[in-house]
């Protein structure tokens, strides 16, 4: 499942983006560093996760300076605010490549900023790495580091027909994706387990009263309503809970932080990811006891005692710590040579294990489905394991 995002015009984005032609690579020294942009909303409603994943990029670079950097080089970050714009995030992207020179681009949260950098990134093939969930897009540019959408959404969706029920009902931020490519999914996907979606509804980008939508829900009393309000999930949830519905609630977009400002509203919701900050294995807990240590006054939410983190946080650390490491197997950090080493990248990663998918626009990684409790952390209630994915 993706998260909600806004539309994007593509034939003004293509149209500006031709006008924006990209000059072909600056030659590189090999004492240079090495540069990686960051072009993520670090201003707006999305600026904490923007934020985030500027703080988990500059972890993930210090680690790998700390190893030796990527080919011997030291690896230095470059980072411009997108402001959630396609125009900003095409000027942002292009100035990033030209005149910074980065091997790489990451950070984008959503779906209008990652494929304005892509067709910038593309005239210069150069690699756009996307860390958050997304519709299964693929593209020889790009790499994505969330969960591809059947990654998500046939996961959710037969764990809920096996363990809640098959009356589902959909809510989504009014995006041509949900409605393109997650709402069809998720009624495939019900097929599939005898199930049937008994309703969905979509609500513009800034809607803050939810209530006509949830009474239309309490009406239909589904066995489990599937949530994909991305600008404010918080207004979202509490709203939902002080209905008094009693259908389970399931989101990819439920996570410790959201838990922690939900002021107990967020109890019991179900989430469908490939992180949670109470994942317990040793690289998870080294990631989040460096990143709470580095990053102590970034934000007050505390889970378990450590820093929140966010998926698009940790995804962007994985990102580049996938890029170090086909650096490494490809000697090179010229695209097709990256991209055909990427399928060879196999990590632990706070996450659990991690490998590139064939074709390298995709990661084999763990879909987990967690439950919220009061102390804002996740009962892991299952493993699903990795499930290739599927392009569109």
């Amino acid at each position: 499942m993706t998260y909600r995002h806004r539309r994007i015009n593509r034939r003004a984005l293509l149209t500006y983006t031709a006008a924006a032609t990209i000059a072909g690579p600056a030659v590189v020294r090999a004492a240079d560093p090495v540069k990686i942009g960051l072009l993520a909303p670090l201003s707006g409603a999305l600026a904490m996760v923007g934020q985030t994943n500027r703080n988990c990029l500059t972890l993930a670079l210090e680690e790998i300076n700390a190893a030796g950097g990527m080919l011997g080089r030291k690896v230095e970050m470059v980072a411009e605010d997108s402001q959630m714009s396609t125009k900003v995030t095409v000027d942002k992207a292009r100035k990033l490549i030209t005149a910074d020179g980065v091997v790489a681009l990451t950070g984008t949260v959503l779906p209008s900023e990652r494929e304005a950098a892509l067709q910038v990134a593309a005239s210069a093939q150069r690699l756009v790495i996307h860390p958050n969930n997304d519709e299964g897009r693929c593209h020889a540019n790009l790499l994505t580091t969330g969960l591809a959408n059947n990654q998500s959404t046939d996961a959710a969706i037969a764990w809920l027909a096996k363990n809640v029920g098959k009356r589902l009902y959909f809510i989504s931020s009014d995006v041509g994706t949900s409605r393109s490519v997650v709402e069809p999914g998720i009624k495939a996907s019900l097929a599939k387990a005898g199930g049937t979606l008994v309703g969905a509804q979509y609500f513009p980008f800034g809607t803050r009263d939810f209530g006509p939508g949830l009474q239309k829900v309490k009406d239909e009393n589904p066995d489990a309503v599937v949530h994909l309000i991305g600008d404010d999930p918080i207004t979202f949830v509490k709203q939902y809970r002080s209905f008094g519905l009693k259908p389970a609630l399931m989101s990819p977009i439920a996570h410790e932080s959201i838990n922690a400002a939900c002021d107990g509203a967020a109890v019991g919701t179900l989430a469908v990811t490939n992180y949670f900050m109470s994942l317990d294995n040793a690289a998870n807990r080294k990631f989040l006891d460096t990143y709470s240590a580095r990053y102590a006054d970034f934000t007050p939410r505390r889970v378990g005692g450590k820093v929140a983190m966010l998926p698009h946080g940790q995804d962007t650390y994985a990102g580049a710590r996938i890029l170090a490491e086909a650096a490494r197997l490809a000697g090179s950090l010229e695209l097709a040579k990256l991209k055909a080493a990427l399928p060879g990248v196999s990590l632990d990663l706070p996450t659990g294990p991690v490998k590139v998918a064939p074709g390298g626009t995709h990661l084999l990684t763990p879909t987990y489905i967690g439950r919220a409790r009061e102390d804002h952390t996740f009962d892991v209630l299952a493993d699903l394991g990795a499930m290739p994915p599927t392009c569109g």
